[in-house]
């Protein structure tokens, strides 16, 4: 939706960028204490250096709502386990090694829904009499340079 400013179209402002979604997630991975969409919501406009920046802005961000509905039930789970005092550098560590299994969860996530989508393409494939050799044949053939492909055939 366009805002009209004294006659002149203003696109809105994109808050959120491929380039800073890792880092709220990051931040949302890494957060320690209540967690909340203000609290977040907070953090995200300090650290994006924005005016303002809202729950349904973030929330609309699959990736972020999920790492966001992830780290507050790992919170509701560590509230349930207190760890005895920590030293600074060992709670550092502990900090790093949660974050990087958030991660990890997350990548075996997406590895799930690829191998998912990989076996359906396979049916498909298959019930379609579409033999693996053909198959290896297009993939040899889409890792040529695109002009490569263009001359052989002609620009189509």
């Amino acid at each position: 939706s366009d805002i009209f400013f004294n006659g002149v179209v203003a696109m809105p402002k994109i808050v959120v960028t491929e380039e800073n979604i890792r880092e709220i997630v990051g931040l949302i991975d890494t957060w320690n204490g209540k967690l909340s969409w203000p609290l977040l919501c907070e953090k995200v406009k300090v650290m994006l250096g924005l005016s303002k920046v809202t729950r349904q802005t973030l929330s609309s961000y699959d990736v972020i709502q999920k790492a966001f509905t992830n780290r507050k039930e790992h919170l509701r789970g560590a509230k349930q386990i207190t760890p005895p005092p920590q030293s600074t550098n060992v709670a550092f560590l502990q900090n790093q090694v949660d974050t990087l299994n958030a991660e990890l969860n997350r990548a075996n996530t997406t590895i799930d829904k690829y191998k998912q989508r990989f076996v359906l393409w396979q049916y498909n494939a298959y019930r379609h009499g579409i033999r693996i050799d053909s198959l290896e044949d297009a993939l040899e053939m889409l890792e040529q340079p695109l002009i490569e492909l263009k001359r052989r055939t002609g620009g189509k």
